[in-house]
């Protein structure tokens, strides 16, 4: 029993020292190309290679990679022969160069609160002493009363200064305190997400002679990803759309990035790249089983099923810095090289790099749909914007140099023209009121009933330049046969009547105003509930 309990003891101690076999090798990562989500890391090393098999073991890797996107690479005159990846449970990852700062600081006030908690011991005792001395303790015969009375002050004024001291050593003991736990709360926030194991990779090699090789691994993690956002500026409605196309990074694989070649993907390596396999659609007919308990059943029938059969193709599970950036176009997606060294700390946060700044020619033209609302947005026109390889993503929107708001930057709903909305402008008034004087003019002609509307629309350009305006608004469309629609004023828009959408394009003046009229009758039969706005 001892002895089955000693190999059992051997065999565990094998196991949890394993990750100590072979020759350890630091190694550095140089490239990352981040995906919308995800990422691929490039590291390097330079080793040793003895004579014979051997083992080099790359550790301090991210506990998140991959093991089946792992690849190894290595110059020199050896052979590889396995390469294998293995958790590292008994070794603290390494740390950020942030949480190590904020360590040393929590030691230095650790420190100070030692040496304050020793002066207030120091103080205390001595408090006790002079308190345990006191001259009025009843053996104070015989003694001059002018010495009575300057020991009695000598021993006043030093318990009051002693008191002084603690108060202030209290005071410096409490600010120190919630120094140290405002050092922990950070410390706790950067720490929260990182594992506290790291992945080996472990390489066997054979080689004849003794040589020096460069190796070069490549692997995946899931818990990285890059955005895009956008600074959009116009400095007037004469001048080019200056649109900042940005990235906004962020990983939490368990390893800081520092001065990384970083490239951004518009790939998904999570997205399976199978095509789907189109499976024989077979048809055939059905009998059902012969029941035992029934033997005389008639089956007269023979019912005919339509089954199909297919499968689908799985998915593998799975501070602004302007920098030059390379842009490649790929097969199935596009790749921004920054030529800039970058750095990405694995805590979560979003780092901003900035992309490509974009200069194009816009049409500027003012937007209103008052029946919705009575804001009016500036919106600008891009011809020809595929070539500048946006993606959809938040703006932040500047105009005449103020911050005016944020609006979507939407690719995908965009055709030949791209449209970018710059926001509200307050000094464009729009109104839509209905005539009153109209609004309750029913009639009741045998049998059918008559309803009109009739909305002005008044426009007021308060600014000192003319603009550019659209106004849209509608009259009903009929689905009914029975139900008829008649336009009678639409001040001269342009309409469409599958939709009863009214355009009006038109040029306003400075300080010049403009009425729009909308004036449309609908008749119905009397017997029937038709809701007429």
């Amino acid at each position: 029993m001892k002895k089955l309990l000693f190999i059992a003891c051997l065999l565990i101690s094998a196991k949890t020292l394993h990750a100590d076999d072979g020759q350890k090798v630091a190694s550095k990562v140089e490239k990352v190309t981040v995906f919308l989500s995800g990422a691929q890391v490039t590291r390097t090393a330079t080793a040793s290679i003895v004579p014979g098999t051997s083992t080099i073991v790359f550790d301090n890797l991210s506990p998140n990679l991959d093991p089946a996107s792992m690849q190894v690479r290595a110059t020199g005159d050896f052979t590889i022969l396995s390469v294998k990846h293995e958790m590292n449970y008994l070794a603290d990852q390494l740390k950020s160069k942030k949480v190590e700062e904020l360590q040393v600081i929590q030691k230095s006030l650790r420190d100070k609160i030692s040496l304050q908690s020793t002066l207030l011991t120091i103080n205390q005792e001595e408090a006790n002493m002079l308190t345990k001395n006191q001259v009025s303790n009843g053996q104070t015969a015989g003694l001059d009363i002018v010495k009575l009375k300057a020991a009695l002050d000598f021993q006043t004024a030093r318990l009051t200064e002693i008191k002084k001291k603690e108060l202030a050593i209290n005071n410096e003991l409490q600010s120190l305190n919630e120094q140290i736990r405002k050092y922990d709360s950070q410390i706790n926030e950067l720490m929260q997400n990182q594992s506290t194991a790291t992945s080996n990779v472990m390489v066997n090699v054979s080689a004849t002679a003794a040589t020096q090789s460069t190796f070069t691994i490549t692997y995946v993690v899931n818990d990285a990803r890059w955005y895009p956002t956008y600074d959009i500026r116009a400095k007037n409605v004469n001048s080019p759309v200056v649109i900042a196309y940005k990235a906004n990074v962020s990983q939490q694989c368990g390893e800081d990035w520092k001065n990384i070649k970083l490239t951004l993907s518009t790939g998904d390596p999570s997205v399976s790249g199978v095509k789907p396999e189109l499976r024989p659609y077979y048809l055939n007919a059905y009998v059902p089983a012969r029941n035992d308990i029934n033997k005389n059943y008639n089956y007269s029938l023979n019912e005919v099923v339509v089954s199909g059969y297919g499968s689908r193709a799985k998915s593998s599970a799975s501070s602004a810095s302007v920098v030059q950036v390379n842009t490649t176009e790929n097969q199935t997606n596009m790749e921004f090289n920054i030529q800039n060294p970058f750095s990405v700390p694995a805590d979560g946060k979003p780092y901003l790099v900035e992309i490509d700044q974009v200069t194009a020619d816009a049409k500027y033209q003012y937007y209103a749909a008052p029946k919705l609302s009575t804001d009016v947005y500036l919106t600008a026109r891009i011809t020809d914007w595929t070539k500048y390889n946006f993606l959809s993503g938040e703006a932040n929107l500047f105009f005449e140099g103020t911050f005016i708001g944020k609006s979507k930057l939407d690719t995908r709903a965009a055709n030949d023209t791209l449209s970018l909305s710059l926001g509200v402008d307050k000094n464009i008034v729009v109104k839509r009121l209905m005539q009153t004087q109209l609004n309750d003019k029913q009639g009741i002609f045998g049998s059918s009933k008559k309803e009109t509307r009739d909305w002005n629309i008044s426009i007021k350009n308060r600014k000192t330049q003319p603009i550019s305006l659209l106004i849209e608004d509608q009259v009903p469309v009929s689905q009914n046969t029975a139900i008829e629609v008649d336009a009678q004023d639409i001040s001269g828009a342009e309409m469409n009547k599958a939709t009863g959408k009214l355009s009006w394009n038109f040029t306003l003046e400075p300080q010049a105003a403009k009425q729009l009229r909308v004036k449309y009758t609908v008749k119905y039969p009397k017997d029937q509930i038709v809701s007429v706005q």
